[in-house]
């Protein structure tokens, strides 16, 4: 599990990570804790295409009416900036275009871009592992559950 040194600074968050958070598995607990001590300066992020990802699995899981709730408390907390800007959308595509990932993905990818932060997924997804081994992306990712991250480049 990430230590919150790895999480500091501004962050992109997939929506695996919230997912995870919300359902308050011990992963989401990492993410409690970073939420608890950020600074001033930092700030956290997702896409609304990330929004819209983690409603849809918290639906699946639970709901339509826990979904709606969760998302909503989330976004109250003010805690988290859901972030939407036809620059994040070219990013995201042009990202997409190369890249054989989830547009979602592409999304966090972009926005970390986007804020100078890092991108931060719950776990390695094979998928985005395969990418960043033919190529690095322009950002440091960080796993919560893993013990590494990719170097910024």
């Amino acid at each position: 599990m990430k230590g919150l040194k790895d999480l500091r600074g501004n962050t992109a968050l997939d929506s695996s990570v919230l997912v995870e958070y919300l359902m308050g598995t011990k992963t989401g607990e990492a993410l409690k804790k970073y939420f608890e001590t950020l600074t001033p300066e930092e700030r956290v992020s997702c896409s609304l295409l990330t929004l819209s990802e983690v409603f849809y699995i918290l639906c699946r899981l639970r709901g339509a009416e826990f979904a709606e709730e969760k998302v909503r408390e989330m976004l109250a907390s003010k805690v988290l900036e859901a972030y939407d800007s036809v620059d994040l959308a070219i990013k995201a595509g042009n990202i997409k275009c190369g890249r054989a990932i989830s547009l979602a993905d592409c999304s966090c990818l972009a926005l970390a871009e986007i804020i100078g932060g890092k991108a931060v997924f719950a776990s390695r997804e094979k998928e985005l592992v395969k990418e960043m081994e033919k190529k690095p992306f322009n950002v440091e990712i960080v796993f919560l559950e893993e013990n590494q991250s990719s170097p910024k480049p």
